[in-house]
């Protein structure tokens, strides 16, 4: 085949990448093995096919295999791993900062239920979208370049989203951010991979997870700092004029802005660069990659050399990788045409050879998502739940008592009034949090600077009595008998029925407990994954988890949920970081990230779905989602069973 020749600096162990006419060379072991054509018909038919396929795989693929073993491993993937973990760290931040904030927002907005959901759900959506979009440009632009921009939209929008006063805005710069934000995971994992050696991928892009943790930590840390612990903490919190969850917005992206302040440092995908035909700047990477990691070797001259190269003068069509530039004259043109060419690279995913791979890891991360974003979801919730019904069991009953010329100025928290008469009575600046009139009597009675929260009147009579200044309003009086009664100065503003029961404490105790546990889970999956192999890993990893799964049913305190948890998320993580890495190692170049992308894709919006089936079942028997985790768990581990071996595949 024809060959295009970069030559170096001659060394004996520099890698040798030739093509020699009249010999074909095909990948056996990682290693180039020369078959010669037994006549002429057969080398016409085999030169045709080896265009793509050598200059793809054989000839690329080696020459970077070769060429980044030469450049070794050391400092400078040690550096290039903190900067990209930054990015990873603030994919875990989007997603874990809604928990935090919601109950302030819920206030300030003034949000109902369904409002709520759809906050918790915006972000998965906009990471969707986002890793589609950032996947498939990162192939056709450059893994830095794309990835800086994905970050910067982030960042930009995070803290935009610190200053909206209104739902809408709000919700908006939060899609914004999530979308930003999306590319952040399938590029971070395709570009580290392609610093690193084969000897080291699997170890390395394990380690990747481990800044997915810490950012779940950072977010935890910062929250336990800055946010309210209570519902009464929340309302006070609330009335200044930027509040702790707007400060906490702002801080929560400082990971996006420092990931970015490092990008600026750090050069751009070597095996990109060789697969776009800019060898030059190639040979730049691979030079500095060198001397960075021989900085402190005298012996060493900090000099990386190479001996000869021969890459094939021609390119497979179709890759999407340097595209010539649109043949129209208008800027409509200019965007149909980006638009085909995005779509023609998004469905190489769907057609032979990859339709198959592409199947099984749909079905892979579909699974694994929705298990593992619902249990997320729910152990929050269930927490709350059970808190809720110990709290319910701790109220206090009044029964039969007849209160005439009282008054009440202290706060009464947990209480049920039963069959009471309240004659000539005064609640007076208190709050009434959890309390209940059921079939009484109030006569002249008022109410004077009231603050409520889940206060009902059921079944009661109420006449001739004043409310002045509380939130009290037509959703607290259930089958009531109101007659002559005066409401004057209500509280003005949003008169939602905000829950001051609530204690966060133990929102972020039982994220930083899942969160630090999956530390040892990643750093052990790192030194197992090469030895036991990917697809037995992550079979293992599925089958363990779906039978832990089942010791759901036994989950009765809060201590034993983040127990479980914990547990969980140490033998669930080291599946799905495996399934990280065999989709990078699975897809060619030239579709890395659009794989990875659609797979993230597929991830969030498997998420939204398993959470809301989780939260549904909040409430009902634990069997529902103990049965559900472990049927989709197991169906990941039979499915993953069909996953390639990709331990020994080149980048």
């Amino acid at each position: 085949m024809p060959g295009r020749r970069s030559t170096g600096v001659l060394s004996e162990s520099a890698a040798l990448v030739r093509s020699t006419e009249g010999m074909s060379y095909t990948e056996e072991g990682g290693s180039m093995l020369a078959t010669a054509p037994h006549d002429e018909a057969a080398l016409d038919v085999e030169e045709e096919l080896m265009d793509y396929v050598d200059s793809d795989i054989s000839v690329l693929a080696q020459f970077h295999e070769d060429a980044i073993r030469q450049a070794g491993s050391g400092y400078f993937q040690w550096m290039l791993l903190f900067v990209v973990g930054l990015g990873m760290a603030a994919d875990t931040v989007e997603l874990f900062v809604v928990p935090y904030i919601l109950p302030s927002a819920e206030v300030e907005m003034c949000l109902g239920s369904r409002e709520k959901i759809w906050l918790s759900f915006i972000t998965l959506i906009g990471m969707m979208v986002g890793g589609v979009v950032w996947g498939n440009l990162a192939d056709r632009m450059g893994r830095r370049r794309t990835l800086l921009s994905a970050l910067s939209v982030n960042a930009v929008f995070s803290v935009i989203a610190a200053f909206m006063p209104t739902y809408g805005t709000f919700m908006t710069a939060r899609f914004c951010s999530g979308v930003g934000i999306g590319g952040a995971m399938p590029i971070v994992f395709a570009y580290y991979s392609e610093f690193l050696p084969k000897s080291d991928r699997g170890k390395c892009l394990s380690w990747l997870l481990i800044f997915w943790a810490l950012g779940g930590i950072f977010v935890a840390l910062i929250a336990w700092m800055k946010m309210p612990r209570t519902g009464v903490d929340v309302v006070m919190e609330n009335k200044e004029h930027f509040s702790a969850w707007h400060q906490f917005l702002l801080i929560c992206a400082l990971p996006s802005l420092a990931a970015i302040i490092g990008l600026s440092f750090v050069p751009e995908s070597p095996r990109y660069l060789l697969e776009a035909g800019r060898e030059v700047e190639a040979m730049m990477v691979y030079q500095r990659i060198y001397k960075t990691n021989n900085m402190h070797n005298p012996a060493a001259h900090a000099q990386y050399q190479l001996s000869e190269l021969e890459l094939p003068s021609k390119r497979p069509s179709g890759r999407g990788l340097s595209s010539p530039p649109s043949p129209g004259k208008s800027v409509l043109a200019d965007m149909t045409y980006s638009i085909e060419t995005f779509w023609n690279s998004f469905l190489q995913l769907f057609v032979y050879p990859h339709r198959r791979l592409t199947a099984v890891l749909v079905i892979l991360w579909f699974t694994v998502s929705f298990g593992y974003y619902g249990l997320t979801a729910w152990f929050p919730e269930y927490i709350k739940l059970m808190k809720n019904e110990e709290y319910s069991n701790k109220a206090q009953y009044t029964n039969g008592k007849n209160f005439t010329n009282y008054t009440f100025n202290t706060s009464i928290e947990n209480q049920v009034f039963h069959d009471c008469i309240f004659n000539n009575v005064q609640f007076s600046h208190l709050t009434l949090s959890h309390v209940i009139f059921e079939n009484c009597t109030l006569d002249n009675v008022e109410f004077t600077n009231i603050k409520s929260s889940r206060t009902y009147f059921k079944n009661s009579i109420v006449k001739y009595s004043r409310f002045v200044d509380t939130n009290l309003s037509d959703q607290h009086f259930k089958n009531c008998l109101l007659q002559n009664n005066t409401k004057l100065s209500l509280i003005p503003g949003c008169q939602k029925d905000f829950d001051y029961n609530i204690y966060l404490k133990e929102v972020f105790q039982e994220n930083l407990v899942g969160q630090l546990a999956i530390l040892p889970g990643a750093f052990i999956s790192g030194f197992i994954i090469d030895k036991t192999g990917r697809v037995k890993v992550i079979g293992i990893s599925m089958f363990l988890s779906s039978i832990a799964a089942f010791f759901i049913w036994f989950l009765d305190t809060d201590a034993a949920v983040m127990i479980f948890e914990a547990i969980f998320n140490f033998m669930f993580i080291a599946g799905w970081n495996v399934i990280d890495v065999i989709t990078i190692e699975s897809y060619p170049t030239h579709l890395r990230t659009t794989g990875f992308g659609f797979m993230c894709a597929t991830s969030r919006l498997s998420g939204v779905i398993g959470m809301n089936t989780f939260l549904s079942s909040i409430g009902s028997s634990r069997a529902i989602p103990m049965l559900i985790t472990s049927a989709v768990l197991l169906i990941g581990g039979v499915v993953s069973i069909k996953l390639p071996e990709t331990g020994s595949s080149l980048l």
